[in-house]
């Protein structure tokens, strides 16, 4: 495998690792601005100037005439942001994470009359610490650098870095008389390196190499330096207490103690040192010693959670502890601030408890897309940012809150005298869903609600240079359906594309969603109406943006298209039909391949695109494959073990991956199930067969030594077209046949205990009602018990006799949730159940929070 990276590496020319210079010696603050003119518009240097001007505080004026643009404000951060404004409203351009438009027009347009703007908000941040795996584990200079000006022209305040502390934890350890091969084993692979900094793992997808952890060093201080130069905070990682857990075996101090941290999802945890014991001070000195010797400065803000999604605090004293890793904190950065995220019942009242709330802020992670600007809590005192979290795990999948971010700014008002300071993007993976992103950066400059209509059509105008009324319907249909969800769910309903096939799959993911809130035939209309306008307006295709999105569009409606025809590929198995089932399976995997094909024609949808990245910080071919090998296990298994509660966590649709991981599994899948349809098999034994042949495939996948194109392949609108038009008959008899529910499905057939995923639809203690509705067959379902589970742990239970069918009596069931988990286990919902006459019945649960 390794002489197959060296030979196919050399031939791409992939075999330099990133160059990482030193950092820019000091700018003046006009300089700095200049200088992302260059970077970002080159057309326009020289068209604008820039004024320092310290009276105007917050306020940004933006002034002058065609050709000769001036803007002032008070210090470089605002002088950026305010050209950043000026851009998207004056001169109609376009930046995102999924292309650009910026190519202003000439001679630059001034307003009709001087502007002045302001942002509501002090803090605007940026990134959790999941993004720094899931999105950027490994970006180079050149794309960092591209990443701060997009965030210094969206007026972004703060942003994590955590490029940089492979070489702080190998100095501080060493310092510490911990053996260097051990220190260097204890770090893990930019891929994992998020929970890692969290206090979940140690070591996963090691051991780098010393040049790649001096690299990723100088990378770190780079970054640090040039947010500095551009008036940003970086924000670096505070000491909250971890260390190896073969620590006290190999290092003695006095007065240290330890407590184990026991497990997150198959890892071993770090331990955590008690913030309280003797120990401690030193060990915070020795790593702020350590954390300036790497980035060249002492930080003023510091990150770092204790017990993140779990963990054991044993017998401390968690406010003396909060107090503790604050005051080695501030001896080491006087007037620092400690940065905490507020995730899974963190922060707890005892450890606000133990913080000074001039020193600390807190980053409420806000999941919910469909209500999430109310009914939020406050942290006693301590500052607080408002954080949307709408992906996880990098998913690829439309999703967002467009009608909540429209009418965020009265929500979040009535909470800027309880502490509120601003707004956060940490989603766990970026680089997706441009349109919810646009508005949250416009949401930024005001607190009135934003009209959606008129900010749809505006929207067309900057990111595509003009805005066809097709465009303009589409964008307003998935405002108002994908990007419109009815409740709290963690990220975009997954498609089952990316699920290990069975039966009755509805998302990929162990945590996710798979509730269908919205229709088919909205994400085929908007598809065709994309269709349309490119089809008229060929010039649109010129623009990257509009490529992207409408490769997305066409992306969309194939994973959704996939679940309502996997219900016809059963009805034919159900119905013993062998010929219709090898007919309706046809169309499944053509939808799979139809969507690696689409996918094919865009460089953002490229797995090579993603593996180029990774392969590019190994310069030695023992580097590259492990790399390789880590980038691919993110998105897959991500552990090289068969459980796999995190399998497909990661899951993404992009050509490469689609092709070779996904489309292999349901090919194996159907192939079984026909093993049983033919007699050939029974269903235990194909079920034991095919689960045998995925996990072994799929754990083989990581380490294929396979390079993935990084060139797209075929014209994007020839290929839409085709797509469209060999799928229409089979989109539009999916559309009409398409049922919406809120509902579980369940077959008597199945058997007794009927068992249900309900991780996405439990999300905090509480009493939930389930509710079972028979919908067909000759038999109606007794229900004798209903149960709730944590992991394999019996949480909330109704024990009584129902009936549902033609009449209903008794068939809603009362759980009462007293505990939300603190860890990562699953919900599971177990209803034992009989037929009134038979196994013939099918129908749905629900399951509803009550008061929601």
């Amino acid at each position: 495998m390794i002489s197959r990276y060296a030979s196919v590496c050399s031939v791409l020319g992939l075999a330099a690792a990133p160059v990482v210079l030193a950092a820019p010696a000091d700018v003046s603050p006009v300089a700095a601005v200049e200088g992302v003119v260059e970077r970002v518009t080159p057309s326009a240097k020289g068209a604008v100037s820039f004024k320092l001007n310290p009276a105007l505080q917050n306020r940004i004026t933006i002034s002058g005439a065609p050709g000769s643009i001036r803007v002032e404000a008070s210090d470089v951060r605002r002088l950026i942001a305010g050209y950043g404004w000026y851009l998207k409203n004056i001169a109609k351009v376009h930046l995102s994470w999924n292309g650009n438009r910026l190519a202003p027009p000439s001679p630059l347009p001034a307003p009709a009359s001087p502007v002045t703007i302001e942002s509501p908000w002090k803090t605007v941040f940026a990134y959790n610490y999941c993004t720094l795996s899931y999105t950027a584990a490994f970006w180079d200079w050149k794309r960092w650098q591209q990443e701060i000006d997009f965030l210094a022209l969206n007026g972004f305040t703060h942003a994590l870095v955590t490029a940089g502390l492979e070489k702080t934890w190998e100095d501080f350890l060493i310092g510490l008389g911990y053996p260097r091969d051990k220190a260097i084993r204890f770090i893990p692979n930019p891929a994992f390196a998020a929970w890692w900094n969290m206090g979940n793992l140690e070591g996963h997808g090691g051991p780098l190499t010393q040049r790649q952890i001096d690299e990723m060093a100088q990378l770190g201080k780079r970054i640090v330096s040039r947010m500095e130069q551009l008036g940003m905070t970086p924000v670096l990682q505070g000491y909250v207490g971890f260390v190896p857990a073969d620590f006290s075996e190999n290092v003695r101090m006095k007065g240290l103690k330890l407590i184990p941290q026991g497990e997150w999802v198959n890892f071993k945890r770090p331990w955590m040192v008690d913030p309280t014991c003797e120990a401690f001070p030193k060990l915070a000195a020795d790593w702020y010693r350590s954390l300036r010797k790497v980035y060249g400065i002492s930080g003023k803000m510091f990150g770092g959670d204790l017990f993140h999604e779990g963990g054991s605090k044993g017998n401390i004293n968690v406010t003396q502890a909060a107090e503790a890793v604050q005051k080695a904190m501030q001896k080491a950065s006087p007037g620092s601030t400690w940065v905490i995220q507020a995730w899974g019942g963190n922060p707890s009242r005892e450890l606000l408890n133990g913080m000074d709330p001039k020193h600390a802020l807190v980053l409420q992670l806000t999941k919910d897309m469909a209500d999430g600007g109310k009914n939020l809590r406050t942290f006693d005192g301590i500052p607080w940012v408002w954080c949307e979290l709408s992906n996880f795990g990098g998913n690829t999948g439309m999703y967002g809150g467009i009608p909540l971010l429209s009418r965020l700014g009265s929500d979040l008002s009535a909470y800027m005298d309880k502490g509120l300071t601003g707004m956060g993007v940490l989603s766990e993976g970026l680089e997706t869903n441009p349109l919810h992103y646009a508005l949250f950066c416009d949401r930024l400059w005001t607190l009135e609600d934003i009209p959606v209509k008129e900010w749809l059509r505006q929207y067309a105008l900057q990111r595509y240079g003009k805005a066809p009324e097709s465009v303009v319907h589409a964008l307003g249909v998935l405002s108002s359906s994908i990007y419109s969800p009815v409740r709290s769910q963690e990220g975009c309903t997954e498609s089952i594309v990316c699920a290990r096939p069975a039966w009755n799959v509805r998302k990929a993911s162990t945590w996710s969603s798979g509730e269908r809130y919205y229709r088919l035939g909205d994400i085929v209309s908007a598809a065709r109406d994309y269709l349309k306008a490119a089809n008229e307006q060929p010039s649109l295709m010129k623009e990257e943006t509009f490529r992207y999105d409408l490769v997305d569009l066409v992306r969309q409606v194939l994973a959704d298209a996939a679940f309502y025809q996997l219900q016809r590929v059963r009805a034919a198995f159900d119905a013993r039909d062998v010929s219709g089932y090898k007919k309706q399976v046809q169309v499944f995997l053509s939808l799979i391949t139809d969507m690696d094909a689409v996918l094919a024609t865009d460089r953002q949808f490229l797995l090579g695109t993603w593996q180029e990245k990774a392969l590019n910080w190994g310069k030695t071919s023992q580097e590259k494959a492990l790399m390789d090998r880590s980038a691919k296990m993110l998105l897959t298994t991500w552990i090289d073990q068969a459980p796999r509660a995190l399998n497909d966590y990661s899951n993404r649709q992009w050509a490469g991956l689609v092709a070779d991981f996904y489309l292999p599994r349901w090919k194996n899948f159907f192939e079984s199930q026909l093993e049983v349809l033919t007699g050939k098999k029974d269903r235990a034994a194909a079920d034991a067969s095919f689960l045998d042949k995925t996990v072994r495939e799929e754990l083989s996948f990581a380490g294929n030594g396979k390079v993935y194109p990084v060139v797209p392949s075929g014209d994007v609108l020839a290929v839409a077209n085709r797509v469209m038009k060999a799928r229409r008959k089979v989109l539009d008899s999916l559309c009409r046949d398409e049922k919406h529910s809120s509902g579980l499905a369940w077959d008597l057939k199945q058997g007794s205990p009927l068992r249900f995923d309900v991780t996405d639809r439990v999300d905090a203690p509480g009493t939930y009602t389930a509710t079972f509705q028979w919908k067909g067959g000759s038999s109606a379902l007794k229900i004798h018990s209903v149960k709730l589970y944590e992991g394999d742990r019996e949480v909330a239970a109704d024990v009584h006799e129902g009936w549902t069918g033609v009449e209903n009596n008794g068939n809603s069931y009362t759980l009462v949730l007293k505990k939300y988990r603190t860890n990562l286990d699953s919900y599971t919902l177990k209803a034992e159940v009989s037929g009134a006459s038979g196994a013939d019945s099918q129908g749905e649960m629900i399951l509803k929070k009550n008061g929601n």
